[in-house]
């Protein structure tokens, strides 16, 4: 009442309208959130954002004719409805909350962004780029054959099959009615796709980008309403994973590894294989929402999003750090991203969310069509380390993570399986079919996005074959029995070759309950995790006719090599899903610790081998040192130093380049093998040619 007759009886009646909207944004916004301090509110911006607020980019988040972008908005704590009554009172909407991050997406007016950035209770911006796609031959190259024996009489396995766990595939959608889908032994042939879900349907911004473009010719075929799995990739992906064709085209069939796992199909991306970064946060949410009932131990990301963004900001990477906290082991493709257009090999160009410590990421080897391990080689397409993902310190200066990445490597090249009737790869490139049609048929693709799902069915046989694992005790265990390739350098082939039959071997020995006693604060730092009665294997494999010896060796705190037998005689806190460990960071559920001893006595640092070669030090050289007895016998266990190190201001060798994080345009680059030497791109990144290639000869 005062308001009103104090302003009125001096005649300011037209300023009511004025001053009642500014009382209420005052009540809305913290008064430390004014315009005058938007110039610190830039920083909250990721690279892209900061670029868009001045130039009029046409990009599937920005739209320069409505002169609006689509943000991820990521906040501090939970979202407030302060927040989202701000966003509405600068013209803009909320379009989608998650609840695997802290965080909304909204659709806003340009002008606007740093109005919002302002705000205490938001921590970050991001653009909402594109998502789109980086026994059989499968099961001798990668040892999958020893573990397992076929029953034809019966249609049946005995040893380790995948029963049991469920694989969450986030990609194009799954053809569920294929025949590597059935249940052999179920007298109904009941397919193993045994769910599914879909977040990129409605997702009517993407659907007017492409018009946009001009690339649509069949809305339908686009959304995916005809097929599950018009585009034809997420089929393939699923079957390298789990699809089960004994006898099926050829004397061999063309098993994936873990052919009778539970495929659960969460679709993030569309007819043409493209999605946005939301698309696939929704997915994440759906899948740790329903990892119990659906029974989901490993989710497989078969695409890449191209951000310069730290991890620790990356709203995909934290999306995946909070699946890894649920107790759901993260495969994801390091990305194809190897080698420049101009055939010049590419360091630091790993894609997210493969950039995140709490992934396993796979890089893509070429095995030549032949089943002997004594020819494996690095694909030149398939993403090198270290990640080069960077933030902005209080002085401006970019800090970059640096960290060891890919974690393994796994056959990638000229892979067979199932093909998605009537989808558009195989229609447009017909060369990538192999053989067969209808729910029969079964082509070729090659990418990282192909070796990660190998490693997702590795996963599955592991936790068949021990459940108590935890994610980053699985990690541990495919890194350790890795074979080392001679020629490769640890930023080439991460910590080795996967090997299932040591790596099973290794699993089997260690206790069935460590989860469960880790969740409960049963489990202690130093305590026993080998099963009673039970030693370490002997660390040696035989597969495909070779007998190797493992690598012995893992990644830690990002960027620290650690060896020894401790590392599984007894328990590491950084088997704890909720605990991230970087340098000299350590983090509970996102939460600061210290003092926390995270590597027990008797743990070997083998930092110190890597000598002048730093990151470029080839795995076999590690691997011998440790065997030789160097490295250093740590005596209170803890490390929080800065470990392995790529020197800003390195000097590569000519023919060598060093990416600052892989920024392409518009962003998220999807899988399969997206060839950049041989590729043709349109706007934004959408790669459509030779991310179908043949790969490799």
């Amino acid at each position: 009442m005062y308001l009103k007759n104090s302003l009125i009886g001096r005649g300011a009646r037209r300023l009511l309208p004025v001053v009642l909207t500014l009382a209420l944004l005052v009540a809305v916004l913290p008064h430390n959130q004014a315009q005058a301090q938007q110039p610190a509110a830039i920083n909250k911006l990721s690279p892209a954002l900061q670029q868009v607020l001045n130039n009029n980019i046409n990009a599937v988040w920005s739209n320069p004719d409505r002169q609006t972008v689509r943000v991820l908005v990521q906040t501090t704590g939970p979202v407030q409805i302060g927040l989202i009554t701000a966003i509405t009172l600068q013209g803009g909407s909320v379009v989608r909350q998650f609840s695997s991050i802290n965080g909304l997406l909204a659709e806003m007016p340009k002008n606007k962004v740093l109005t919002i950035a302002a705000r205490a209770d938001v921590e970050r911006m991001s653009a909402d780029h594109l998502a789109q796609q980086s026994a059989s031959h499968l099961e001798v190259a990668t040892g999958a054959d020893r573990v397992r024996t076929y029953n034809a009489l019966i249609q049946k396995y005995s040893g380790l099959d995948g029963t049991g766990v469920g694989i969450a595939i986030l990609d194009s959608g799954i053809m569920a009615s294929h025949s590597e889908f059935g249940n052999l032994g179920n007298l109904l042939n009941l397919s193993r796709v045994t769910a599914r879900t879909d977040t990129i349907s409605s997702n009517t911004n993407l659907l007017q980008y492409l018009l946009r473009l001009g690339i649509v010719s069949n809305v339908l075929d686009l959304l995916g309403l005809a097929n599950k799995d018009t585009y034809g990739h997420g089929t393939h992906v699923a079957g390298t994973a789990a699809g089960r064709s004994v006898g099926n085209n050829s004397s061999r069939g063309f098993n994936g590894i873990a052919p009778n796992a539970s495929l659960i199909d969460v679709r993030v991306l569309n007819g043409r294989g493209v999605g946005q970064t939301s698309d696939v946060i929704a997915g994440i949410d759906w899948v740790i929402a329903n990892r119990v009932t659906r029974n989901i131990k490993v989710m497989n990301l078969s695409l890449g999003a191209a951000s310069s963004e730290s991890y620790l900001t990356d709203p995909l990477c934290r999306a995946v750090r909070r699946a890894t906290a649920a107790g759901i082991t993260v495969v994801a493709a390091a990305g194809n991203y190897g080698s420049t257009v101009d055939g010049l090999e590419q360091y630091g160009s790993i894609c997210s969310p493969g950039n995140d410590p709490t992934v396993i990421t796979v890089g893509a080897v070429n095995t030549h069509q032949s089943d002997a391990r004594n020819d494996e080689s690095i694909t030149y397409f398939s993403s090198r380390g270290p990640t080069r993902g960077y933030s902005l310190d209080s002085a401006n200066v970019k800090r970059h993570d640096n960290l060891l990445k890919p974690d393994l490597v796994a056959p990638g090249n000229r892979i067979v399986a199932a093909e998605s009737d009537n989808s558009w790869l195989p229609d447009n490139y017909p060369h990538l079919h192999n053989s067969g049609n209808g729910t029969q048929a079964f082509m070729q693709l090659s990418g990282s996005s192909i070796a990660a799902p190998t490693v997702a069915g590795a996963v599955a046989l592991l936790l068949q074959k021990n459940p108590g694992l935890t994610p980053p005790l699985v990690k541990a265990i495919l890194q350790y029995t890795a074979e080392q390739l001679p020629t490769s350098n640890i930023c080439q082939q991460g910590a080795g070759l996967m090997n299932i039959e040591g790596a099973t071997r290794l699993a089997g020995v260690l206790r069935t309950d460590i989860s469960s006693l880790i969740a409960t604060g049963g489990m202690r730092d130093g305590d026993r995790i080998l099963r009673s009665g039970q030693q370490m294997p002997a660390p040696v494999s035989t597969v495909g006719g070779r007998t190797f010896n493992w690598g012995g060796y893992i990644f830690a705190g990002g960027s620290h090599i650690l060896a020894g037998a401790d590392l599984f005689k007894y328990y590491q806190r950084i088997y704890d899903s909720k605990l991230v460990w970087m340098r000299d960071k350590v983090t509970v559920n996102d939460l600061p610790i210290a003092n926390a001893r995270l590597i027990s006595p008797g743990i070997i640092c083998a930092d110190l081998l890597v000598g002048s070669y730093g990151v470029f030090i080839g795995g076999l050289a590690i691997s011998n040192g440790l065997s030789l007895g160097q490295g250093i016998v740590l005596d209170e266990g803890i490390i929080l130093a800065e470990g392995i190190i790529l020197a800003e201001g390195i000097v590569l060798a000519e023919g060598i380049i060093l990416a600052e994080g892989i920024v392409l345009a518009e962003g998220i680059i999807l899988a399969e093998g997206i060839i950049l030497a041989e590729g043709a791109s349109l706007d934004e990144g959408i790669i459509l040619a030779e991310s179908v290639g043949l790969g490799e000869p």
